[in-house]
C-alpha cells in the first residue's frame, strides 16, 4: 500500500463524513463535493443538489457514479479513524466511493499530459429514498453519451453485475369494525390476512440465472398497520410487500405474480416500481480489465443505479470499496486498504495506469 495515497484517502472519506448528508439534506455535501472536484482542474456544474464533474480526454468516454447521500445515522454511530479503518454512518455506502471518485479527478500519472478517457463524474442526491424522488433520474438526460459507467456502490472491491429490480405494494384487507369486547360484531381485517400471509411465509427464494450468474427473486412482507384504537376491531389492515425481481424480467411480471398470490382476498396498490439492471461484463473495456486483474464477478443481489443506467443503454457495474454488509449498520465503517485497492484498480481501468509503482497496463486491454 502507498502510503500517500492511503493518507490522502483517508483524509478525503473523513472529511465526507464530517459533512452530515441525509436523504434531502445534501445541499452542504454537494457544495463541498463541486469545491473538491474544481480543486482537481475539473470543469463542474451544479444541478440542485447534483453535482456533474467533467475532465476532457480522448478516449472513450467513462462515468463514474455515487450518491451523497446517506441513511439516517445511528444513535451510536462513531465517527474517526481506528487503525487501518475509518468510521461512520455512509463510510462504506457510500463516501468511500466518493473520495476514491475525487482523488481519482486529478488523473494522478496522467494528469500532465493527455488524458486516454473522457472522463466524467456523478454525484447524486435522493438516492436512498424512494425511486420517483432518486436525483440520478434529471442528471442523466443531461450527459453525453458514455461508453461505460461505473458505480461505486459498496461492492467489497468485488465486480457486480446487473442489479435485481424491485416494487412495494400495499396489499390492503378489509373487515367490519366492532368493540373488542365484542369482536362477534365484527370481522378482523387482520385476521383475514392469514392465508396471504401463510402464503408468503412459505415463498421461497427462487434462482434464475441471467448472463451464467444466479440471482434471487424474493417476496417479502416488510411493514403491517392498522388505524385503529387498540381496543377496536380493525376494519382495515394493510401490509407492505416488497418483491424483488430478476434482470430479464419487468415490474409488470412480478407485480402480477404477487395479484396470482393474493388470489382476490386483498386490493393490491403498486406505490413504488425500480426496474432491474442488465448485465454488462461482456463490455470490451470491462471485459478486459475484469480478465487483466483476474477480479471477481458476482451478481448484484440488491438495486443500485446500475438498474438506471443500463436502460439508458449505457453498460454498467457496481464496483466499489465499502463493504457491502457495513451498509446502514449502526458503527458503519470501512478499511482504508480497500479505498487504495479500488482506486488502484479504477485508475487501471480509466488510464492504462496503477497507482502503485511497477504495474503499468493499458486501458484498451
Amino acid at each position: 500500500m502507498t502510503t500517500d495515497l492511503a493518507e490522502r484517502l483517508a483524509a478525503l472519506t473523513l472529511e465526507l463524513l464530517a459533512v452530515p448528508s441525509v436523504t434531502g439534506a445534501e445541499d452542504a455535501i454537494a457544495g463541498r463535493v463541486l469545491a473538491r472536484a474544481a480543486e482537481r482542474g475539473c470543469e463542474v456544474r451544479r444541478h440542485g443538489n447534483s453535482v456533474v464533474a467533467h475532465r476532457f480526454g480522448t478516449g472513450p468516454a467513462i462515468g463514474l457514479f455515487g450518491h451523497l447521500d446517506t441513511v439516517s445515522p445511528a444513535d451510536d454511530q462513531p465517527v474517526g479513524r481506528r487503525g487501518d479503518r475509518i468510521l461512520g454512518c455512509g463510510a462504506s455506502d457510500m463516501k468511500a466511493g466518493l473520495a476514491v471518485m475525487l482523488d481519482l479527478a486529478d488523473g494522478g500519472p496522467v494528469a500532465a499530459g493527455s488524458w486516454p478517457v473522457d472522463l466524467w463524474m456523478v454525484f447524486y442526491d435522493r438516492e436512498e429514498g424512494p425511486y420517483e424522488n432518486n436525483g440520478l433520474r434529471a442528471i442523466l438526460p443531461l450527459l453525453p453519451r458514455l461508453d461505460l459507467a461505473v458505480a461505486l456502490e459498496p461492492t467489497g472491491n468485488i465486480v457486480q453485475a446487473g442489479c435485481m429490480g424491485g416494487l412495494h405494494a400495499q396489499v390492503s384487507f378489509r373487515g367490519q369494525r366492532a368493540h373488542s369486547a365484542r369482536p362477534w360484531q365484527g370481522r378482523n381485517a387482520i385476521y383475514g390476512a392469514l392465508g396471504v400471509l401463510k402464503r408468503l411465509a412459505e415463498c421461497s427464494p427462487r434462482e434464475v440465472r441471467f448472463a451464467g450468474l444466479p440471482f434471487y427473486e424474493v417476496m417479502s412482507a416488510t411493514m403491517a398497520a392498522t388505524a385503529n384504537s387498540r381496543n377496536v376491531i380493525p376494519d382495515s389492515f394493510v401490509v407492505n410487500v416488497n418483491v424483488r425481481f430478476a434482470p430479464g424480467r419487468t415490474a409488470a411480471e412480478a407485480a402480477s405474480e404477487l395479484e396470482a398470490l393474493v388470489a382476490g382476498e386483498a386490493e393490491v396498490t403498486i406505490v413504488d416500481t425500480a426496474p432491474a439492471g442488465a448485465v454488462s461484463v461482456d463490455q470490451p473495456l470491462l471485459a478486459g480489465w475484469i480478465h487483466r486483474h483476474g477480479l471477481e464477478v458476482e451478481p448484484k443481489q440488491a438495486w443500485t443505479d446500475v438498474a438506471q443506467l443500463t436502460a439508458a443503454g449505457i453498460p454498467a457495474v457496481n464496483f466499489g470499496p465499502g463493504d457491502p454488509a457495513q451498509a446502514h449498520q449502526a458503527g458503519e465503517g470501512v478499511a482504508v486498504s480497500a479505498l487504495v485497492r479500488c482506486h488502484e484498480l479504477l485508475s487501471d481501468l480509466l488510464f492504462g495506469t496503477s497507482s502503485s509503482p511497477g504495474r503499468e497496463g493499458s486501458v484498451q486491454g
